[in-house]
């Protein structure tokens, strides 16, 4: 039998802070409620209290202050998604945004709830990695400021304390001239949640030459997966053919692929092949569309 559900709602950030405080364990965060409302639904999670922070306000804000892109955690996917100031700044922010499930979902679904969920399958998280975000959360000492390479860390897990709640996520608009792109592979329907995402940019920086590279792959294993020394070999390249086939090999040669009904682990791996290099192809071209441009 279920047990009463309390559902609190609190004015202030601080409000709800202290609530996660007072109710530990029993107490789940709720905003636009599209994964919690799943999982109570199938019974993987039983709280007592529910702390709605879907009214607090300063939480839905969205611009761009010294170079930096904030993102507030309850602005919508779709308010992401069409919004002028993202898509100046960073479109392909707004594009991966764009690709999530269906209109309806995207509705309701937030920016911090996409980013504290830390599903597997969800698009944003590789698109943040690859863009070197910051997620902002405020807790009882606090606000504290968790770089996305720290942020996610295992299955369903962030490094977010239990008493923290996200406020915003902090993106710096790249250099001028980066090519970037979101690859979105399902095997199932166009609403599907990706069998293989990849974040893929690079800057032209001379004649058949290509800077500031950077490959992040989603949905493939527990948490995005992103290797630095990877990029830096193909940054300073042409990015041509070989380049990016070495790249992809890397990639799915590190990646620990996993199991699940959009793909077993050996399909996994042999998309990450197909969909890096492609990704990169995609950047580059991008990239050197820019600089066309800028010429």
């Amino acid at each position: 039998m279920s047990r009463a559900l309390a559902f609190l709602r609190p004015e202030t950030v601080d409000e709800a802070v202290a609530l996660l405080q007072e109710h530990g364990d029993e107490a789940k965060v709720i905003a636009g409620s599209t994964a919690l409302t799943i999982m109570l639904r199938n019974r993987l999670i039983d709280p007592s209290v529910l702390v709605s922070i879907g009214g607090l306000p300063g939480l839905r804000d969205i611009g761009v202050t010294g170079g930096v892109l904030e993102l507030g955690a309850l602005a919508t996917h779709r308010t992401v998604e069409r919004d002028a100031v993202v898509r100046g700044a960073i479109p392909v922010l707004a594009d991966t945004f764009a690709k999530v499930a269906n209109v309806r979902i995207r509705n309701a679904a937030t920016v911090g709830g996409v980013v504290a969920e830390a599903d597997y399958a969800s698009d944003p998280p590789a698109a943040l990695l690859g863009l070197d975000a910051e997620i902002v959360a405020r807790g009882p000492d606090g606000e504290r400021v968790i770089p996305a390479r720290d942020f996610f860390v295992a299955f369903y897990e962030t490094a977010l304390a239990p008493t923290e709640i996200v406020t915003k996520v902090r993106v710096l608009v790249p250099a001028a001239g980066t090519g970037a792109i979101y690859e979105k592979f399902v095997t199932r329907s166009c609403e599907d949640r990706p069998c293989i995402g990849v974040f893929a940019s690079c800057r032209q920086a001379g004649p058949e030459r290509y800077t500031d590279v950077r490959v992040s792959v989603g949905a493939a294993a527990e948490t995005p997966q992103r290797f630095p020394d990877l990029e830096a070999e193909a940054s300073e390249t042409d990015l041509g053919e070989d380049v990016r086939r070495a790249i992809a090999d890397g990639y799915a040669e590190r990646i620990e692929t996993l199991d699940d009904v959009r793909g077993s682990a050996w399909y996994r791996t042999e998309m990450v092949r197909v969909w890096v290099r492609r990704a990169l192809e995609s950047a580059r071209l991008r990239a050197a569309s820019l600089d066309s441009e800028v010429a």
